[in-house]
């Protein structure tokens, strides 16, 4: 059987972050790379599964962009996001894949900001754990 890695991971999310219903997914490998024109979700999954004795470990950033609007910050769409991914992951996530169990918890959530793409996001950093016994 094969354990989960970080294709996987990248895999699962995108199914997952479509209940947001943002069409634009996109990825550290293939980023946004103009400004942004709609909304658009960015899953970094850069960092490297850490082996431990119960649970794999990996830390997974999941970006929700927002385009400027009029040439400003739009605030009432970037708080209405941050609430959004605050209730998606308000539990947490346990599921199965290719008969791996895992879990899926908020470590941090908060915005940025990027001028170049002139938009703002919400940064939702993830500890995405993987159960390591059969």
């Amino acid at each position: 059987m094969d354990m989960i890695v970080t294709g996987d991971i990248y895999k699962i999310l995108y199914e997952k972050v479509r209940e947001f219903g943002i069409k634009a997914v996109y990825d550290s490998w293939n980023p946004i790379t103009s400004e942004l024109k709609e909304e658009a979700i960015v899953i970094v999954t850069s960092t490297p599964i850490e082996p431990d004795t119960y649970w794999e470990k990996a830390f997974v950033h999941v970006n929700i962009c927002v385009p400027d609007y009029l040439e400003c910050v739009n605030k009432r769409k970037l708080t209405e996001m941050e609430k959004l991914a605050n209730q998606w992951i308000f539990y947490g996530i346990v599921d199965e894949y290719d008969n791996n169990w895992y879990q899926i918890s908020k470590i941090s959530l908060g915005t940025e900001r990027d001028e170049a793409l002139k938009c703002s996001y919400v940064n939702l950093k993830l500890l995405f754990e993987i159960l390591n016994v059969k």
